[in-house]
Parts: C-alpha cells; structure tokens; sequence
C-alpha cells in the first residue's frame, strides 16, 4: 500500500463514526435500543421537548427496520424497554440512570441520521 494513502487512512479514522464499523444486526439493535429510550423518554420530558424527542424515536424506529425488518425491530425494541424498565426499577422518578446510560450514545447516533 502506497505510504500516503496508508496515512491517509489513518488520519481520517477518528472522524469515522462508531456506527460506521458496526454490522447491520449490531446496529439495528443500537437503532431499536434508541428508539425504546425516545419514546420512553417522552414521558418525563416537559411538553415543548415532545416532538423532538418523539422524533428522534421515529428516526431511530425507521433506520432499525431499514436493517433488519419491523418484526425484528419490535423484538429488539421490546427488549430495550425491559432492560430500561428494569434499570429504573419500574419507576418513572428513576428515568434519570436511563438517561445517564443511553442518552449521550442515542443522541450520537441519531444525530448523524438526521445529517
């Protein structure tokens, strides 16, 4: 491999994305897993963030089913939410361990959707 390519390449690695280098299972399931966050989240978010917040699950919701179909995606989905349902312990007052755990990945990963 010619040395300034091989540079080159090696370079511009920081700028590619995580979601770049996964497999398309892989990230379906980070797709769904933002997707149950979202439409979770708008349940403890004030009225005015609604349909951001609603949006982003939509965005997140499409890109999944693109992958892998929506069958897959409503299983993948419904174990996002058990785990999120789970980590705050059942209760809404909780939602914040959620947040801490999905919230900064999910709002990467849509963000570069929404580009």
């Amino acid at each position: 491999m010619n040395n300034n390519l091989a540079l080159g390449l090696l370079l511009m690695a920081p700028v590619w994305s995580a979601a770049d280098s996964a497999g398309p299972i892989d990230l379906a399931n980070r797709y769904a897993t933002c997707a149950a966050y979202y439409f979770n989240a708008v349940n403890t978010k004030p009225m005015q963030e609604y349909e951001a917040v609603y949006g982003a699950g939509e965005r997140s919701f499409n890109e999944a089913i693109k992958l892998v179909g929506r069958q897959q995606v409503d299983h993948l989905m419904e174990q996002a939410a058990g785990a999120m349902t789970k980590l705050m312990n059942s209760d809404w007052n909780n939602f914040r361990s959620v947040e801490h755990k999905y919230g900064t990945e999910c709002d990467r990963l849509v963000g570069a959707v929404a580009r």
